[in-house]
């Protein structure tokens, strides 16, 4: 009766190490990831984010300067007119100049460094700090006035009139070249003015909060700073539960070597099989539910490309983190298959014949 009772409990236990190693799996793998910036990094470079971001920033720009002109705004000399007067090219080819992709992508990463140091610390304030110093050493070096020069070239002519109006620093159209020196040493004066009022680094997390009032956010952020950590703790310590279920079914049904080999191998190989069925397809289900319900929330005039980098990233992240599910579903499918094979091939103890009745 004892020996029944123990394989009953040992059986529930092997079911119930099923479902835990399922959520340990994606648990794990997402709980020991989401505070670290490398997932990030991974997913800003194989979304080409560094290529495309003078285009988002170009589309942004656009959308500014448009609702400035509509409501008054948009004057010779006004910022929106300048916005206005650059086209998507232009502004690939100016911030190509000043901030190429890999000086943006050493800042960002720099700055993602720095938000997982503050999710990981008990500092009280989140900074982000990014330099600028070669940015302002490029907004007085030859990269911009070269950029500068070629976005002209594509321009149509200059009338008198539009020279007069853009205030010697055409954008829209081409100066003769009898005027070219004149708008270059007018271009290079005002780099020098920009270059001089710009500051050789910047608390990102403080400008944000001037200009948009997101210290609620990154209170909010700090505030949670605890439980994030706490979670992660949890995610590393997760596996030591299906491990204790495996634990106690050994001592409760295992007595041979072919026996251990069965009741571990049985278990892992259908736990990795379904963390594998599980992890699989929550990527694709996660770019549903933004596509479906987040997106058509948003606010309306959200600019498109700006939604599509945000999905391809949020989308990227959550693959990064099932593809370590995945990975240790399949170590842990292969262990269990390995052991049900092995535990077949095993020779079964062979039960003592009882000794024949005398006489």
């Amino acid at each position: 009766m004892l020996r029944f009772l123990a394989r009953l409990i040992a059986v529930l236990c092997a079911i119930a190490f099923v479902f835990v190693a399922v959520a340990v799996v994606i648990f794990h793998a997402a709980g020991t990831r989401f505070l670290h910036a490398q997932p990030y990094k991974d997913a800003l470079v194989r979304e080409q984010f560094y290529a495309r971001f003078p285009g988002i920033l170009a589309d942004a720009a656009a959308r500014v300067a448009k609702r400035e002109q509509a409501g008054g705004a948009g004057r010779t000399g006004d910022p929106s007119a300048v916005v206005a007067a650059l086209t998507p090219a232009d502004w690939n080819s100016l911030l190509g100049a000043l901030a190429p992709a890999a000086y943006l992508q050493q800042q960002v990463e720099s700055g993602l460094d720095q938000v997982a140091v503050f999710l990981h610390s008990d500092a009280p304030k989140l900074a982000v700090n990014v330099s600028l110093a070669e940015f302002k050493r490029r907004l007085v070096g030859p990269e911009i006035e070269e950029a500068y020069v070629r976005m002209l070239q594509t321009k149509p002519p200059c009338t008198p009139q539009q020279l007069q109006g853009a205030g010697g620093l055409p954008l829209a159209c081409r100066p003769p070249p009898e005027r070219m020196a004149q708008v270059l040493q007018g271009f290079r004066k005002i780099m020098g003015s920009v270059a001089a009022s710009t500051p050789d680094a910047v608390d990102l997390v403080a400008l944000a909060s001037a200009y948009n009032q997101t210290g609620r956010e990154i209170t909010a952020l700090a505030d949670m700073r605890g439980s994030l950590q706490g979670i992660e703790r949890w995610a590393h310590w997760s596996p030591a539960v299906p491990a204790a279920l495996l634990l106690l079914i050994t001592l409760l049904a295992v007595r041979t070597l072919r026996g251990g080999l069965l009741w571990w191998g049985i278990p892992c190989f259908v736990a990795g099989a379904a963390a594998a069925v599980v992890a699989l397809p929550v990527a694709p289900i996660a770019r549903l539910v933004f596509e479906y319900f987040v997106i058509p929330n948003l606010p309306a005039g959200t600019p498109a490309v700006m939604v599509k980098t945000l999905l391809g990233l949020l989308t990227d992240v959550i693959q990064v983190m099932m593809n370590a599910a995945l990975a240790s579903a399949g170590i842990l499918a292969a262990a269990g298959l390995i052991g049900m094979i092995a535990g077949r091939f095993c020779k079964r103890r062979e039960v003592p014949a009882a000794p024949a009745p005398a006489g």
